[in-house]
This record gives C-alpha cells, structure tokens and sequence, in this order.
C-alpha cells in the first residue's frame, strides 16, 4: 500500500507538500502530482508537514492521516502582546496547596505535552505520575540516601550541591525537595539523547500549560541527579528497564499569586558578519 496519497480532483499541484518534507521524499510525477518512491517511504518519519500544509486537504499520509488533524480555526489570531505576557508571567513555583489535583485535570495537562516537538518525530516520552503522601515521602527518603552517600563520596561536590543542608532539613520533617508538591511528573525514554532533548521540550509545554490550568510546575534537579546514579529510585517506580529518567518536575496548585513579571538579565545578541 501506498505510504501517500493524493485526491487527484482537490490537487492544485503547487508544489508546497515537496517544499515542506525534511528529508525531501516528495517529487512531481510528469502530471504534476505529488509522488513519494516506493523505496523513499521507509525515510518518512511521519511528521504530517505534508498533509498539514496542503490548503486544499487533498494528501493524506498513511504514517499521520489526515483523518487525525485537527484544522486550525479561521477566526484564529495571533496576539504578540498577550503571547509574551503568558510566556514571561510563567514562574518555577515552589509553595503548594494542600489539595491534589484530580486526575482528569492532571491527565489534560499531559495530554498536551504529547504536540510537544520531538527530533525526527520520534516522540517517544512516556511518564509516571506519583501522587500520595506515602509514595511521596519514600522518593524523598531515597533521594537523601542518595545525598547521604555523596557526602562521603564526594564532600566537596556535595557541599557545591548543598546537600549536608538538605539532608538536616529532612531530618527536622521540612520537604526541601518536593516542597510539599501533592504530585511529581517523572517523564522517562529509551538512552538516546535525542530524547534527552524531547524530554525538555516536553516538560516546557507541560510548565507553560500547567498555569492555564491553574497549576504551577517546577524542576527537581536534586530528583534527577539522584535518578542518574541511584538505581533505587527507578527500581521504587518500577521504571522498565532498558528505558531512562531523563526529566522530572513537581506540580499542583500554587499557594500565592505572584503580583509582577520576573526580570531577567538585559538581551546579549550579536549579528555576525564575516
């Protein structure tokens, strides 16, 4: 079967499906008509520019249908103001609401994570999502097992890290590590790094979304360094194995509201000119 097909009566051949494919595996026939060769199909990665692009709906593409694709809204506008006030009033939120989010809030905000771009379309990002004070409270006690044996392994890289402080904050009952977060989202993939890369792309559409939603998001570096190097904490979330953490964030409802937009250091940029 035919990696491509092309209505023939809706095709204007313009061309613009050719001009779009990565990888170029669409040609003209001598009637004009969009063709992929047999033998080109198997370099296809599926990312739908083809069957997006084309104004009349007349290609369809076996690997991402058109069936599948949702049309954007003519009445759809860009809003540059309002675009770049949602991107700046994002902040990493570290204070919580003693309340879980129920699953269904917490399942749309992943559901959107899976438009996330991924390189050479691979996707491939599979999440856990762990909620509960008991399971909550495990991770962390892992986590500082962890810190515990890289102070005596590694004093000066511990006390860089600041983890003697970490490890007595846990000890007197203060969660320093997921800051009293009622979820963690551990996003994991097969040990490639292009899914380290898909991974943060990933995890970004979840931290811009999340406050749409009324969430905030934050990132566990003490969680992901732990993960990397202590195979306990993969084993307690029944990681498969074969497959790796490669992102971790915290996530609920944000205690306070922040009244003003974060600063940031003034814009650094060069043109080159040779």
């Amino acid at each position: 079967m035919s990696l491509i097909k092309v209505d023939v009566e809706k095709c204007t051949r313009d061309g613009i499906c050719i001009a779009v494919c990565p990888r170029r595996l669409l040609s003209l026939d001598p009637e004009g008509t969009p063709v992929m060769l047999p033998e080109a199909a198997s370099y296809c990665i599926g990312c739908g520019h083809c069957v997006a692009v084309c104004p009349n709906g007349a290609l369809d593409n076996s690997k991402n249908p058109l069936s599948d694709h949702d049309t954007i809204p003519e009445q759809y506008s860009r809003d540059p103001t309002r675009g770049a006030l949602f991107l700046r009033s994002r902040r990493s939120i570290r204070c919580y609401k003693n309340e879980p989010v129920p699953r269904k809030q917490m399942l749309e905000l992943l559901e959107i994570a899976r438009f996330a771009p991924s390189g050479h379309n691979s996707q491939g990002i599979s999440y856990v999502i762990v909620e509960g004070p008991d399971n909550l409270m495990r991770l962390r006690e892992i986590i500082v097992e962890w810190m515990m044996e890289k102070v005596k392994s590694s004093p000066q890289l511990a006390d860089y890290l600041n983890l003697p402080a970490m490890i007595e904050a846990h000890k007197k009952g203060e969660d320093r590590i997921f800051r009293n977060a009622p979820h963690l989202i551990v996003a994991h993939a097969l040990p490639d790094v292009i899914y380290l890369v898909s991974t943060v792309l990933s995890l970004e559409y979840i931290e811009l979304y999340a406050q749409e939603l009324g969430m905030g998001t934050c990132w566990v570096a003490y969680a992901q360094l732990c993960a990397q190097e202590f195979p306990a904490f993969s084993q307690f979330l029944k990681i498969p194995e074969g497959r790796n953490i490669t992102g971790i964030l915290i996530a609920g409802y944000p205690k306070y509201k922040y009244r003003r937009l974060p600063t940031r250091n003034p814009l650094d940029v060069a043109w080159f000119e040779a």
